[in-house]
């Protein structure tokens, strides 16, 4: 398994997209369920004039990248990872909408174990 491979399966919970893109323009293909990335999403892309960039994860909570070894891949890495983090963030914030709560009504019927 090489080292891109290894981003996209270590990835917390669907959080890792591939970048498909050139001279800033990209693409964020999710691959939370598919690796590597689908023929026909490749060839779109193609059409397009894009070309695979690399790939961005969320790891244990830290941001994670591996790029293709080009300054034009880097750059357009490096714009997309302000809409991956963004999608992060939307995720996260639909995920939690609503069940505050319900976790402080759990919070507050937990035994006490302290000693007094």
């Amino acid at each position: 398994m090489d080292a891109t491979e290894r981003l996209v399966w270590d990835a917390d919970g669907g959080a890792v997209v591939g970048v498909l893109g050139l001279r800033g323009q990209f693409v964020l293909v999710p691959l939370s369920d598919t690796v590597p990335i689908p023929d026909a999403v490749m060839e779109d892309a193609h059409h397009r004039g894009l070309r695979y960039c690399g790939v961005l994860a969320l790891v244990g909570g830290e941001p994670r990248a591996k790029c293709e070894p080009d300054l034009d891949a880097a750059h357009t890495m490096l714009l997309a990872s302000l809409s991956f983090a963004q999608q992060v963030a939307d995720k996260i914030k639909q995920h939690g909408k609503g069940d505050e709560e319900d976790w402080l009504r759990r919070l507050y019927n937990l035994p006490d174990t302290r000693e007094n």
